[in-house]
Order: C-alpha cells, then structure tokens, then sequence
C-alpha cells in the first residue's frame, strides 16, 4: 500500500506517509467522551451527558484541523520541529503513526531525538491522556525543550452575552495544572471547566492564545517556542491554549517520559480525583492495558477467512469496532431514532445484550401514541430538528426488534416493560404494535403514508411539510414492518396481530403498485401539491435508488421485476464507489421538495453515492439472488486507502457531478448507519449464516470467484466453524454426519455442544 498496511492482526493500522489523500483519523471514545484524531494528531473532542449537554474541549463539531501539537526545540541549535509533520512542516527522518482499537501512537525522529507519542481515552472519565517520550539516539548529551499545546475550546450551548466574556484561565504550579473556565450563566450547572495535569513538573505555561501565539499569530511556529520560552501566561475573557514547556537534559541513550492528563469536569474538586486516577505512568500504562483488553474481548470469536485479507481484516476488527462506536455515540451530537435502532440490528449480530438496551432507549422516547421523535439526547446546539415530523422513526422499531429475535430466539424479550416518553408504559411487543398504528393512520389520499418533513431522507424536508405529501419509499417501509410483525406475530402464536398485518400489507402493497409505479421503475413521493418526485417526467432526480431496493425486500415485486427494473436503474447510478442515491442530480431549488434540490450536486445524497443506501441495494441483490451484483457493489463502498481510511467505512463518496477536482472519495468517514447494515449483509447474506427464530439455515451468497471459505459464527451459546467450498452438489455436513436439510434447529438456550463444525458444499446451481 501507498500509505500505510494494516499489522498485528488487523488489530492496528500504520501509517507510514505522512501524506495521505486527506487526514486520516481515528476515533477514541467512552460513553460520555469522544475523540477524533488524525495522523497529524489534530481533531476535535467532546463530552456529552445523556440530558444532551454537549462541551468542546478540543475543537468544535466535525472541526478535524483542531490542533494538539508536540514541538520539540533543540535548545543548542535553535531548530524547531514538531512531533507531526505539521505544524511546523519541517521535514522529519523518521515517521509512522499507528492508528488501533482506542488509542493512536506517533513516532518520528529528528537529529538523533527520537519522540514517541501516544494518546487514548480512559474507560471512563470524559478526557484524554497523553504520554511523551523522548529519547535520545544521538550519542552526545542534549539540551532539549517539549512544548505541549492544545487550543481549549469550553464551547457547545449558545452562551449569554457571548463566548468571549465568560471563559478565563489560570495555573496552579503546586498541583502542576492549568485549570480553564467558562463561567457563564447557561453553564454554570454543568460540566463547563477543564484542566491539563503533567506529572512532571512544568517549567513555563501560556494559556492565552494570543500571547501564546505572538505577532505570527500562527500554531505553525509561534513565536515564543521559536525563542525558547513560553510567556507564563493566564488568560481572561479571551481564546485559550493549554500550553506546557519542559526543559530536558538527556544524556546519550537517556530518555523521559511526560504524561498528560486533560479532562472536562464540573469544578476543581473532580479534577483533584481525575488526576488522582492517571497521576503516574504505571496507573496510565494500566489503564490503557485495559481498554486494549476490553476493546480485543468485544470483538468476539465470531472471525472470517476469506479470499480477501481487505475484507477479512475490515469485518474482523474495525467493522466490529466501528459497529460499538455507533452504539455508544450514534451520530456524534444526537442518538438519531433511526440511527440506534438500525444499529442495534446490526450490534446483535455481534452482541445481542448490547442491542437490547439500545432498542429500549429508543422506545423510551417513544409516544404513548405510538410517535417515535427524529432524535433524543440532541445536544443544545441545532441539530437535526429532531421535534419534527420525520414519518419513517416509528418503521424502524420492527427492523431492531427482529434482528434481535433471530439472534436470540427469546420470545420472552417482548414482554419486557418500557415507559413512554409521555405518560404510561408497555411490553416492547405492545411498543412494536402502537408503532404499526400510528404509521398506518398516518396516511393520505392514495393509500399511501404521508411523508411529513421527510423520511430516511432527512432533505426531503418540504415534500409532505403541510400535511398531504405521501411517500411511495415509506409506504414500501410499511410495508416491510407489516411483513415482520406479521412473522413476529406468528412466532408468538398471536393470530389476531398475524391476519391484520397480513390485511393492511395487501392494501398498502395494491396501493403501492397503483400509484408508485411509473412505466420502468418506482417514484419516491407526492408532494403537497400532487406532484411527482422520481418519475419519467423529472428534470432532475429522475430515479431514486431506495423505492427499487426496498421493493424487493418488502416482497412488493419478485425478483424477475428487480432484474428488469435494475437495466434501467444501473446504467445511471453505477460508479467506480457505489450507485449514487439519485440521478441526475439537483441543480435548482424545488421549493416543492425542499432542501435536497440546494445542496450542490454529488454531495450529500444529491447524486452521491450515499453508503447508507447502497447497503439497502446490496441486501436487494442478495434478496434477488444477484450474488455477483451484491458483491461488487459491497466491496465497491467497503474503505480503501484510494478512498479514504482504510480502516473506517465511510458514510459517503463523492458523486460523479460534484463541482471539485477529487470524486470517488470521502470527506465524511466513521459516523454512519452503513456499518450495521455491512453485518447484516456479510454474515446473513454473502456467508450465509441467515437467522431464524428457531435456529439457522445455511446460504452462501459468495460470488463466483471465491471456491473456499471459512468462518466462525457465535450463535445463541455454540460456536459454528463453517467450511464453505464449491462442488457438483449441496451437501451439508454437521460434525461428520450428512444431513438433507441445510436448516440447523438451535434453541434459545443453544445447543449442549459448544463447537459444532459444518462442512457446506455449493452445487453448481447455487
């Protein structure tokens, strides 16, 4: 690879050119703080409570320039470098940086100095720590100076009278701490304060950014580390910097270690016991040993081998870490309702006992009448509308309830008791079923359900906003629910629920057909006024991509029709990184439509290729037994080092009519509903591992180039190693005896064997 290659296991990534196609970041969280950190070291940071009160320390949303800078000055020479090539761009002759499961270490080298830094966040506490060493390789003694440096941030809510009026700094040399306020009045109850602690003894600060900074007025070489001292500045009413200065002198093959511990905290007082936890290098070493544990133990034994060492090293390790990011943070500054729930689906292949409380926080902020919000634990700055109308919130219960089901096989799990948001409280089965009512009222002259200020599409935002637009993509949504209830109501034995949704899914399935059609393929929408969205007549956004998928995954055409209605849709929508969300894109603004017709076009489901939604086509395909499709276009949105961090799925690509230089690649990595459904796609449908309420059938759907494969699947309390080859015939083999069918009875409480081997050969007409 160009910039780095994945080792120890696919458990680390090493960055080896500093100068990747943009800056590639890693993420490092605890519930209630959140980390972003690139290999130049700079991202933002956050700590959020579940009321949704958010604090900056570093950096404010997605700002992933926010600097945390080492410098090192050679105090004989004068020369200033930094640890990162930036931001002081001074060649290194040395550098990697690896980027692993919650933590990020950067070596370089320079002049004989070698300076090895590494910062993760602890399991708990809402902050980060740093460790430096310097070493030095030189082979005569040294005079050396390490300068710390963040820009502290203390923003988040909007502030009475101001940022600038309300935040001061000061040091405290007897604690070896600077300590950072914001004092206003919108925050005085909460988390507002933060500190930076060194377990060595500082010998100059600077918390004033100005004064830090000098005339430059520049983090590249700020005036006072260029002359060698910093201004042991406080800081009042004015932008701040924690900024610390170590003098060192090391003798040949002598080397110091400095540890940094920067947190947000409510007062002095917890930032006494935050120290306290991390205040030496062996209690920071312990700790960062055990979220290394943690985050190897979470992986599971579930593990594929695979043709592809890409594949297999995406799905083994960062799929699955990535996966436990979206269940702790959703989308970063909110839990969008959507966004958990689809998640859970997919954290219960891996962990049903962590989706099932993600499932039930979202039916906490669920309404006795069955609505379901946009988002909760939004934060205090806008985001999202979460108080509006989005028709698809109450569709997605189902999809997360299901999921977990197959996983687990316990009916019991229904009958577990969840408040409403408002008043009252119910099984989740009965929470499932207010759900069902509350879309199927919900709908409009044609049948069909109203669409309100959007669906998954949040920039559909004007298309149903008075009350009359209806969606043909949400009604397909209906549609699929209807289904799953339907088969969930059977499991249970509840025939009154099983014949109603089988009822209202024929009705919304006749309705679907008889004015979502047009010609060659499905529109997405009526607007208020009656009109089109996506059909033959449009301008633009002739064609979207989700009504076609969802077709067939809701049953509402077979797979003959997909087939044919895929001629017409891929030429238009294929690219070398997944079909984009529509085509052509928008270039005027519809006032009828709302805010998808202004964003520029390629970008941000205007004609993009939108991950979210091409996994909805890659479970189509497999759906349609388009095994090679689902493939190509699987691996076609998977991450590459031509795309962005290989390590990361990204939640979009650049489309082909985007107005820049650089398409097919990603600006918007991490933070993405892609990842549960990349688990779903891989082990239900490509491995073919598919879930049942009463145990598993085995179904590859590997393309036609792979001949062999194996896999373990940890299933309801057994491990299934599963050894998958191609031959003239299916066979299916269970611990050396053959069996006819390729379903495999598992109950709730598993099997009494707790290793069951499976030998599965593909005939040629599968």
């Amino acid at each position: 690879m160009k910039y780095g290659n994945f080792n120890n296991n696919g458990l680390e990534y090493k960055i080896t050119n500093p100068q990747p196609p943009r800056d590639w970041f890693n993420m490092l969280w605890n519930p209630q703080y959140l980390a972003s950190v690139g290999q130049n070291l700079n991202g933002f940071s956050l700590y959020q409570n579940e009321a949704g009160v958010l604090t900056n320390l570093f950096g404010k949303q997605d700002d992933r320039s926010a600097p945390r800078n080492i410098y090192v000055r050679d105090n004989e020479t004068k020369e200033v470098w930094s640890v990162a090539p930036k931001p002081t761009r001074v060649k290194l002759d040395a550098y990697s940086c690896t980027h692993g499961l919650g933590y990020t270490t950067l070596e370089s080298k320079k002049n004989g100095i070698k300076t090895t830094f590494q910062l993760f966040v602890p399991r708990k506490e809402a902050g980060e720590i740093w460790s430096v060493t310097v070493t030095n390789e030189s082979g005569r003694k040294r005079d050396i100076s390490v300068f710390s440096v963040a820009k502290v941030i203390l923003d988040g809510v909007s502030l009475t009278y101001g940022y600038n009026s309300a935040v001061d700094g000061y040091h405290d040399k007897g604690k070896q701490r600077l300590f950072f306020r914001n004092r206003s009045v919108s925050v005085m109850t909460e988390k507002y304060r933060a500190f930076t602690y060194t377990d060595v003894p500082y010998d100059h600060f600077d918390i004033s950014k100005e004064v830090f900074l000098g005339h430059n007025l520049s983090f590249q070489m700020p005036e006072c580390i260029a002359n060698g001292q910093l201004n042991d500045s406080d800081a009042s009413t004015e932008y701040m910097v924690s900024a610390l200065q170590h003098n060192l002198s090391l003798e040949a093959g002598a080397e110091q270690r400095i540890n940094f511990v920067m947190g947000i905290v409510f007062d002095e007082e917890e930032a006494d016991e935050f120290t306290a936890l991390y205040a030496n290098s062996s209690l920071i070493d312990e700790e960062l040993e055990a979220i290394k544990k943690q985050n190897i133990a979470r992986l599971g034994l579930t593990e594929i081998n695979t043709p592809d060492a890409d594949f297999n090293n995406v799905f083994n390790v960062w799929m699955k870490h990535q996966l436990y990011l979206m269940a702790d943070w959703a989308r970063f500054y909110f839990k969008g309702y959507r966004d958990t729930l689809q998640d859970a689906a997919g954290v219960a292949v891996i962990n049903p006992d962590r989706a099932l409380p993600m499932l039930e926080k979202a039916l906490e902020n669920q309404k006795n009448n069955g609505f379901c919000p946009r988002a909760f634990r939004v934060s205090s700055m806008e985001v999202a509308a979460a108080d509006k109308h989005y028709s698809d919130s109450p569709s997605w219960i189902s999809h997360a309830t299901y999921s977990i089901l197959r996983e687990t096989g316990d009916l019991s799990l229904l009958d577990r008791i969840v408040a409403y948001a408002d008043s009252g409280e119910d099984t989740i089965w009965d929470h499932n079923l207010k759900a069902l009512d509350f879309l199927w009222n919900d709908r409009g002259e044609r049948g069909l359900a109203l669409i309100r200020h959007g669906d998954w599409n949040d920039l559909m935002d004007r298309v149903g906003a008075e009350g009359k637009g209806e969606g043909v993509w949400m009604s397909i949504a209906l549609a699929k629910a209807l289904k799953v209830v339907e088969e969930i109501a059977g499991w249970k034995g509840d025939t009154k629920i099983e014949n109603q949704c089988a009822e209202r899914y024929e009705e919304i399935k006749k309705n679907i057909l008889a004015h979502g059609w047009d010609e060659d393929h499905f529109i997405y929408a009526f607007t208020d006024a009656g009109n089109k969205v996506g059909d033959n007549a449009s301008e633009e956004g002739q064609v979207f991509i989700n009504p076609q998928s969802w077709a067939v995954l809701a049953g509402i055409i077979d797979a003959k029709k997909y087939e044919e209605i895929m001629k017409k849709i891929e030429p238009m929508v294929d690219t070398p990184v997944g079909p984009v969300h529509n085509w052509p894109p928008f270039t005027k603004y519809n006032k009828d439509i709302g805010s998808i017709t202004g964003i520029p076009q390629g970008n941000f489901t205007n004609g993009n290729v939108y991950c979210h939604a091409a996994s909805f086509k890659i479970a189509a395909d497999y759906a349609a037994g388009r095994n090679d499709k689902a493939f190509e276009t699987f691996k076609n949105i998977l991450p590459s080092e031509e795309k962005s961090e290989p390590y990361a799925q990204p939640n979009s690509y650049v489309g082909p009519s985007a107005l820049r230089k650089e398409r097919n690649v990603s600006d918007d990595p991490w933070r993405t509903g892609t990842v549960a459904w990349n688990m779903l796609n891989c082990f239900d449908n490509l491995l073919g591992f598919k879930r049942e309420f009463k145990g598993v059938t085995i179904n590859p759907q590997i393309p036609s180039h792979w001949n062999n494969l194996s896999y373990k699947r940890f299933f309801r309390g057994t491990l299934f190693k599963m050894n998958i080859s191609r031959g003239t015939t299916q066979k299916v083999v269970v611990d050396g005896v053959t069996q006819e069918s390729s379903f495999i009875e598992v109950p709730k409480n598993g099997l009494t064997k707790k290793e069951v081997t499976i030998d599965f050969q593909i005939g040629k007409n599968n």
